[in-house]
């Protein structure tokens, strides 16, 4: 019980200060509802809290693929027992919504997308389709766009992995993945992409960095397992971070001024020559962009851009820098108001 992960000294040597798991998927008993699943949670939580330190936090999630459709991410803002089992198995005859049970406290059950989205609010938690539109979640989110939980702010969006891979693209994913960031902000309310890193097991001898997409979320510092950390998931609500594969950082973004004369500010810098930038918009139907090139911009670089744009018609913006490796890094986009 005590022995470290093998991905665990990976993550820090790169770096990381963060990683929500995603365990009780294909492993463990997911779908029992009783003491058999709780310990196990119990075990989970405690080890998490075991290999968490002032430089690291483990954040235990789940992986679901019960109601809402194909795979997705549970995460809430401190260690939650909960069950879940597909409708229309109800688990044990009359087992209720929430329930004390010793020695977890109060355990909460769930059996319909209505209680899982009650989960969601109650507890405060954050979902996203992982893989979104391929493996297990082949035509999710799309499939239930209308529906009441993918409407809802808990649902955050989906996940961002260059998965499977297409050397043709000038963007990483940027079919799969980016086309669905821009569809998902045309459907509704904003919606973002998390980088997922969907590589399993991972040990020091291996060449982690090139496959491994990575989240910069603007934080004050890293919270400690033993207070939550609901400012993580208040910030990734918030849109607030970038996506990257490392090779390109954003310092900084955002948006000047008001009305119709808008600025997109950002400061980027690089690793390998870059290719281009790019602001991207849509008025809710077509999704536009103005891109600069970097073409003749030299490796180890950085620049800071002022975009101006028309912000009449657009309903919301986001931006980005790509490398000549295919490399880039991207902002979540900004609704306009």
């Amino acid at each position: 019980m005590d022995q470290e992960p093998s991905w665990l000294p990976v993550f820090r040597s790169l770096g990381i200060n963060a990683a929500i798991l995603a365990d009780f998927h294909g492993d463990s008993h997911a779908a029992d509802t009783g003491r058999l699943r709780f310990d196990e949670q119990k075990v989970y939580f405690e080890g998490c809290q075991r290999f968490s330190d002032k430089d690291m936090l483990l954040i235990p999630g789940e992986e679901p693929d019960a109601n809402f459709g194909g795979h997705y991410m549970f995460v809430f803002p401190k260690p939650l027992f909960f069950s879940h089992v597909k409708e229309p198995a109800k688990g044990p005859a009359g087992q209720p919504f929430e329930e004390n049970m010793a020695p977890y406290g109060i355990v909460i059950h769930t059996a319909t997308t209505e209680n899982e989205l009650a989960l969601l609010n109650q507890e405060h938690g954050l979902v996203w389709q992982t893989h979104p539109r391929t493996k297990g979640s082949a035509g999710y989110p799309d499939a239930v766009r209308e529906k009441d939980f993918f409407r809802s702010d808990r649902f955050l969006g989906g996940s961002f992995q260059s998965l499977p891979v297409d050397l043709s693209q000038k963007r990483l994913c940027e079919v799969r993945c980016l086309g669905l960031l821009d569809d998902m902000n045309n459907w509704g309310g904003p919606k973002y992409m998390i980088a997922e890193g969907d590589t399993y097991m991972k040990y020091p001898d291996d060449e982690t960095f090139p496959q491994l997409i990575v989240n910069y979320v603007k934080l004050d510092r890293l919270p400690k397992f033993d207070d939550g950390w609901n400012p993580l998931l208040t910030a990734m609500r918030a849109g607030d971070y970038f996506v990257t594969s490392g090779e390109v950082l954003l310092r900084n973004s955002g948006i000047e001024g008001s009305g119709a004369k808008r600025t997109y500010i950002a400061e980027a810098e690089w690793t390998f020559p870059p290719e281009f930038a790019e602001l991207v918009w849509s008025d809710g139907k077509t999704v536009d962009r103005q891109v600069i090139s970097l073409s003749d911009k030299a490796p180890f670089g950085s620049q800071k851009f002022r975009i101006p744009f028309e912000a009449t018609g657009k309903r919301w913006v986001r931006f980005a820098v790509w490398d000549s490796a295919g490399n880039g890094a991207f902002t979540q986009p900004v609704h306009l108001k």
